[in-house]
């Protein structure tokens, strides 16, 4: 197969189709006219694939081919599975799956940065988070009745997201080893190799990197072929904690209505049960006892307990007092010996909550960056998996750029090609108005921009609506907003091509130039 051309101006985006993950390949000129390659993100949800031979592997081998083996630049958003499990092997007997292809810089957010203080801070949230998880579930496996099933299944999901787990076995293995193993930045400390998956597959693609790690914060930029090239503009992740975990669309700015907030208790109560797994569900760090609940005089811990549910304070009278009214020991009305029948919700609000807040938040932590072109200001927008926090951030960032300001909102503005985030979630794209003080949907695109915006959502609908917990992926109004917007150039891995809507003609839709195999659609921005 020939390699990849790059266009005479602009970006040309290879989205490929391999189902329910991300990997664009995106070839542009470099000075000497040459081909510049960058590709962003190489990953797939376990069991998502579009059709049997659509394989990560196979992907690779187009990407090999492609670029004669030689990658300019890879870029990671965050840490999930489906955005980089292709780049590690899935069994330690086997090469890394890139191990031919020569990578000449790594590029990362700024939360992967080990000498970074606030990244630190990020990092062991996210590990106390996880191993509380891990007993949870080690735990909630052993249920019988069906809303536990239905609980541990969800928070076994999830998990085996955030691990790389392949399958419940690989996942049980890993959740034990968890338990006793602390976490490091660049996935070289004291876990095994069933923990760190996910990071041992980052870290291969930072140390592969010969000219080494750029990390990007809010408000860099940089151009990576030349002073005459494509300016990259990084808008997210924020370095704002309170914005990084602000996770679901507040009133006014979502698809659909807000997900209800669930609260985080675990309790502990004496356990007649020889068959019923022992102890409390969490390690004590994150829960706290009904007992220690009722006596009134712990608002420090509960405070502390609270801001790790929810993402941010909350009154301590007003949360202390919904737990006692509804599950406190008068009003459950039951002899102390009889209470813990009573913890069942607790734990399993408790366990889904926090399994799902969790997998949020590293999704907040994408990497979100503009490719401007320099002579039209045409820009592509690759969001990774950002949500609401992220999407708040971005506008009010401003560069300085020869002398000129150019604001965030501008970017927005005139931005033609649109990488929808997180397979097209209620969370990961915001709705509003142009009007609106906050980044949003009808922010892309504007004026003379409009007639040539594009989307890609990369999702395998029927497997993620198939699930046995469906998840809405692409969300019926985010997707019919996109078409609507887009004039039916929307690309979705599952579909073999974009269909040319009704009140589109003809003559519109034909210079909607495109390419579709079975493998991937190729896309090419003009910079004319």
């Amino acid at each position: 197969m020939p390699k990849m051309k790059a266009p005479a101006s602009g970006v040309t985006v290879r989205m490929y189709r391999q189902g329910h993950g991300d990997c664009f390949l995106l070839a542009m000129r470099d000075p000497d006219g040459g081909p510049f390659y960058m590709l962003i993100d190489c990953g797939l949800w376990t069991g998502s694939e579009v059709a049997p031979d659509r394989t990560i592997d196979r992907i690779i081998a187009d990407i090999g081919e492609a670029t004669g083996n030689h990658l300019n630049v890879v870029l990671i958003t965050h840490e999930h599975m489906d955005h980089v499990n292709g780049f590690g092997a899935e069994d330690a007997q086997q090469q890394p799956h890139f191990d031919g292809i020569d990578i000449d810089e790594t590029w990362l957010a700024w939360t992967e940065d080990a000498t970074d203080s606030d990244a630190n801070k990020l990092r062991k949230r996210f590990g106390d988070t996880l191993l509380a998880l891990a007993g949870a579930a080690l735990k909630l496996r052993f249920a019988v009745d069906s809303r536990a099933k239905s609980s541990y299944e969800t928070v076994r999901d999830l998990l085996m997201f955030e691990t790389g787990a392949t399958d419940e076995a690989s996942l049980h293995v890993a959740l034990s080893e968890l338990q006793s193993h602390a976490f490091a930045a660049d996935g070289s400390k004291n876990m095994s190799n069933a923990v760190r998956k996910l990071k041992l597959a980052i870290k291969y693609i930072r140390d592969k990197a010969a000219n080494g790690v750029r990390f990007f914060s809010p408000g860099d930029d940089h151009q990576p072929v030349g002073k005459d090239g494509p300016r990259i503009y990084a808008l997210g992740p924020p370095r704002s904690e309170e914005l990084l975990l602000s996770l679901d669309p507040h009133s006014g700015e979502g698809f659909h209505i807000d997900s209800s907030a669930l609260g985080l208790m675990a309790a502990t109560e004496p356990d007649p049960d020889p068959l019923r797994p022992k102890g409390r569900i969490f390690d004590k760090r994150f829960g706290l006892p009904r007992k220690e609940l009722e006596k009134g005089d712990n608002d420090a811990s509960l405070a502390q307990l609270v801001r790790s549910a929810y993402g941010k304070d909350r009154s301590v009278a007003e949360v202390r007092g919904f737990f006692i009214d509804r599950y406190g020991r008068k009003a459950l009305g039951q002899p102390a010996a009889q209470t813990w029948r009573q913890i069942d919700d607790d734990w399993l609000n408790s366990a889904e909550t926090l399994a799902l807040r969790l997998n949020k938040e590293v999704n907040n932590t994408s990497l979100v960056i503009a490719i401007e072109l320099p002579k039209t200001g045409k820009v592509l927008l690759f969001t990774g998996d950002a949500q609401r926090g992220n999407w708040i951030s971005w506008g009010t960032l401003e560069w300085m750029v020869d002398g000129k300001k150019v604001k965030a909102r501008d970017l927005l503005g005139r931005t033609v090609f649109y990488k929808v985030g997180h397979h097209g979630s209620h969370n990961a794209t915001l709705s509003g108005e142009v009007t609106s003080d906050f980044a949003n949907l009808a922010w892309l695109a504007s004026g003379k921009y409009e007639d040539e915006f594009v989307a890609v959502i990369p999702a395998n609908r029927v497997w993620a609506y198939g699930k046995e917990k469906p998840w809405p992926h692409p969300l019926k109004s985010i997707e019919e907003a996109l078409l609507k917007k887009a004039r039916g150039r929307v690309f979705r891995s599952d579909l073999d091509d974009v269909a040319r809507p009704e009140d589109v003609s003809l003559a519109q839709w034909t210079k909607f130039k495109h390419k579709a195999t079975d493998l991937y659609f190729e896309y090419t921005v003009s910079d004319k």
